[in-house]
């Protein structure tokens, strides 16, 4: 019994060691036998309209300069227009936008009486849209001059159907967990940039900055909070391709508090495993392509809170049979006061590296299955709120 023990207790280390560890090295080794070409924007000499989109909510802190860095841009403004959908904002959000419509006529604003929720406001917004391209982004995520381009330029140049924006994480007090968080997202878009260069598609866009043919695009049904990852799925159900594009550079800031970013976490974590749900054949075959892919890179994450269970209570179990094996077991009961050490250092403002990111490690995985045992309890939650802006 030991051996066997033995080995499940291996099986479910080898479960986060190879979704943040061995696939990114896989996908970097492969991808660095691949030329990665910049694009030649010259190419195209009639750029096509564009449709901008996204939804606020009490989001005067931040739409001003979001609204600047869609004027700002050196797309031509003959081709843009802009479709802002808000979610019943009750602070300035709404007299910013009105005061930016009457210098840029291509700035379009509805306003909705009641909430409503992210979902449903994007989906009437669509209705609205008449052009064949569409850029989909947050109202905290500010654009290069190029970032619209650059988007584009894969649209029409590359035959994708759907682009993933290159979005930067920042932080203006550099407190909390906006290091491991900014880390982590930067380890993201290399992922997902080598992913792309090796599949022709990676396993999920941010919505925070994103671009798709109005042909591909469906409607997210009630209930999926994680519409980005959904659309993501659809069309890669359909045989499309999505690219990340690293030129389609974009700057967002990362919350700093943990219980925020926890309980944002959970959300996101009810949200994949409705999509899971739906999206399960795309796992099959799960050896190769974007099986493997799907599976490497979110399914064995999302698992990871049980198989860290699991090794736990194995551990416990060879204690038995191995001496040793109650160090093991002694560092994984101090690994479970790091969420809270983190919360505190987080608190009196102090920064121990190895400790912020364990800690920070740890809390996050508790939200993955917190956000599993909603799923299972079927939760309804789908309503939308924004963090707190650190802008």
């Amino acid at each position: 019994m030991a051996y066997v023990v033995f080995i499940l207790f291996l099986l479910c280390l080898l479960v986060p060691v190879f979704s943040y560890v061995i696939f990114p090295w896989l996908m970097k080794v492969r991808a660095s036998k691949i030329t990665y070409s910049k694009q030649n924007y010259t190419n195209i000499k009639d750029w096509p309209a564009v449709t901008i989109v996204f939804s606020v909510f009490n989001e005067e802190k931040v739409i001003g300069r979001k609204l600047e860095s869609i004027v700002n841009s050196d797309y031509p403004k003959d081709k843009l227009l802009v479709l802002i959908g808000s979610d019943n904002s009750t602070d300035s959000t709404n007299a910013v936008i009105e005061e930016y419509i009457t210098k840029y006529s291509f700035i379009k604003l509805i306003k909705k009486t009641n909430r409503n929720g992210k979902l449903k406001i994007i989906n009437e917004l669509i209705d609205l849209t008449t052009t064949e391209h569409l850029v989909f982004t947050d109202a905290n995520v500010f654009f290069e001059p190029l970032t619209i381009r650059a988007l584009i330029y894969d649209l029409v140049e590359k035959q994708a159907q759907l682009v993933c924006g290159n979005i930067h994480k920042f932080s203006p007090k550099n407190e909390g967990i906006s290091d491991q968080e900014i880390f982590y997202m930067n380890f993201e878009n290399r992922l997902k940039h080598n992913e792309s260069l090796v599949y022709d598609f990676c396993v999920g866009v941010e919505g925070g900055c994103y671009a798709i043919k109005k042909q591909s695009f469906v409607k997210v049904p009630d209930g999926f909070l994680m519409d980005d990852f959904f659309i993501t799925l659809d069309v890669i159900s359909k045989q499309g391709k999505v690219v990340f594009e690293p030129e389609a550079l974009c700057y967002e800031d990362v919350n700093d508090a943990p219980m925020i970013e926890f309980k944002r976490k959970i959300r996101i974590s009810l949200g994949n495993f409705r999509n899971l749900r739906y999206y399960k054949h795309l796992l099959f075959p799960v050896t190769k392509g974007f099986g493997f892919a799907f599976f490497s890179h979110k399914v064995l994450r999302w698992v990871t809170p049980f198989a860290m269970i699991v090794s736990f209570i194995c551990s416990l179990i060879l204690t038995m049979y191995v001496p040793f094996f109650k160090w093991i077991s002694l560092a994984y009961g101090m690994l479970i006061v790091l969420p809270l050490l983190t919360v505190i250092l987080e608190k009196i403002k102090l920064k121990i590296p190895l400790v912020n990111a364990l800690g920070h490690f740890i809390l996050m995985n508790f939200a993955l299955l917190l956000g599993y045992f909603k799923f299972i309890s079927a939760s309804h939650e789908s309503a939308w709120e924004p963090p707190k802006r650190n802008v």
